[in-house]
């Protein structure tokens, strides 16, 4: 059985290929979230950081770059088609961390006992 690769058009000529991530590839990918992007990176979009297109598809860093975010509209439906246990586990990831910050938001604001 083979990684699903599927190949889109961007502008009509360029031709981008859609790669499923290895576990290997989403090992590597969490391992490397330990320190947060810049802030377009990270927020542009909702449920990718720019940084990661590269990794899931053909295009370089520099392209992705140099996209709109329409542009990057385009390719996110087959990013997410093709990558849709990795979209799940992230969203997992993400309630974690949510779940992480109430916790400390709340202990920190509780009063101190035998104050």
């Amino acid at each position: 059985m083979m990684r699903v690769i599927r190949e889109i058009k961007l502008d009509g000529q360029a031709i981008c290929q859609v790669k499923e991530l290895t576990v290997g590839d989403i090992r590597f990918w969490l391992a490397s979230k330990t320190a947060p992007g810049d802030l377009i990176d990270s927020e542009l979009f909702d449920e990718i950081s720019i940084s990661d297109i590269p990794v899931m598809t053909s295009l370089s860093a520099e392209q992705v770059e140099a996209m709109s975010p329409s542009e990057i509209d385009a390719i996110l439906p087959v990013i997410r088609e093709v990558n849709a246990r990795f979209f799940t586990m992230r969203e997992k990831v993400v309630n974690i961390g949510h779940q992480i910050l109430a916790n400390q938001q709340k202990s920190e604001s509780a009063p101190l006992s035998g104050a």
